[in-house]
């Protein structure tokens, strides 16, 4: 049986400046259909779209899975790129609303099939668990910003000691390679923003071997913050849409305005930031560039201050995991009331209508 291939990624993040979401970058303006499901937690959203998906895959389809970022093993959304058709979880703090109603854009309200008179019964309970659940994930956020406070003075300190005539030489030798024989359009390339990483109530999660296993070839960039990384990723990207190249950015998980990885699918080409907690195995396809040779040797004054910042960061870091692995198991909490309210005999019926008419198009 002939199957297709599974690209994991992940459209939302929580970052150093809270819920991030690129959401509006799963979708594109060739899209023929978007199912926004709609409904509480526990009411069935990632079974429906994984169901779909895996028959989908069964019969031969390429596939996006968008994963949720406080649980990877959940999914925020389905993308169909052949039968130009989404799905996306369109409840918070991902909210998604039609923009075409009724002629690309359809809602699913899940939330139609559940007992109401049970719900009611535990709406104490749910109330707290929410509210509880809301200050968890606020907890996580100040810890997260404050890691961000501390890897941006980090990356200022390295920048610092950036040789900039080495960094530049080495830029533009890699702009030379990447886009060789490629000529312009005529018109500018489109960039669609996601992130391939994500932190999650269980830690750092990365999909980079989903994203770039078809890749002919792959830079490889290893270095501390503040070594020249995002800079090299930014010019090239700004090299590629001038040139008319379609790309994907890939932004740190931490730092949604940090460019971190990219890829250009006309080209085969990937451009990867392979550091902790996102490292990439190597292969005969890859380059390996080592940034932290940018830094001026013996001017950097600062390793007191670096020192400090590694260990005052990891601090930090493990209580805003803390705090998302609390939000989760809160939620999971949730998930209990819905699910024995919910008919899920209903929901069966409408995805099995819904797989027919795609495999029927």
């Amino acid at each position: 049986m002939k199957t297709g291939r599974i690209r994991h990624l992940f459209a939302g993040g929580n970052t150093g400046e809270g819920f991030h979401s690129f959401y509006d970058q799963v979708i594109k303006d060739e899209t023929d259909h978007l199912y926004i499901l709609k409904g509480g937690p526990g009411t069935g959203k990632s079974t429906f779209m994984g169901t779909i998906g895996e028959r989908l895959f069964q019969q031969g389809y390429d596939l996006e899975y968008l994963h949720c970022s406080s649980d990877n093993n959940s999914l925020d959304g389905l993308v169909i790129p052949s039968l130009k058709t989404a799905f996306i979880d369109g409840t918070a703090p991902h909210l998604m609303d039609p923009v075409y109603p009724g002629v690309v854009d359809e809602i699913i309200n899940l939330g139609a099939f559940w007992e109401r008179q049970s719900l009611k019964a535990n709406q104490e309970r749910i109330i707290e668990t929410s509210q509880k659940k809301k200050s968890c994930y606020e907890r996580a956020y100040v810890y997260l910003n404050a890691a961000l406070g501390v890897v941006r003075n980090w990356r200022k300190t390295n920048f610092s000691c950036l040789n900039q005539q080495v960094w530049l030489k080495t830029s533009g030798e890699l702009t030379e390679e990447i886009f060789a024989g490629c000529q312009s359009v005529g018109k500018l390339g489109r960039l669609r923003h996601l992130f391939a990483s994500a932190i999650t109530a269980d830690g750092p999660v990365h999909y980079l071997e989903s994203i770039f296993g078809k890749a002919d070839r792959i830079y490889i960039l290893e270095g501390p913050p503040g070594s020249g990384r995002a800079e090299i990723c930014k010019r090239l990207v700004a090299k590629g849409v001038d040139l008319g190249l379609d790309a994907e950015v890939f932004h740190c998980a931490l730092d949604p305005a940090k460019y971190e990885h990219l890829w250009f699918p006309t080209l085969k080409i990937g451009v990867l930031t392979s550091t902790w907690p996102h490292q990439y195995l190597t292969d005969n396809r890859c380059r390996y560039i080592e940034t932290n040779l940018f830094l001026k040797a013996g001017q950097n004054l600062f390793t007191d201050t670096l020192k400090e910042s590694r260990l005052v960061f990891l601090d930090l870091w493990e209580r805003a995991i803390g705090w998302l692995n609390k939000a989760k198991k809160l939620h999971a909490e949730l998930e209990t009331y819905y699910v024995g309210s919910m008919d899920f005999t209903e929901i069966t019926r409408i995805r099995k209508e819904i797989i027919e008419q795609l495999l029927n198009r």
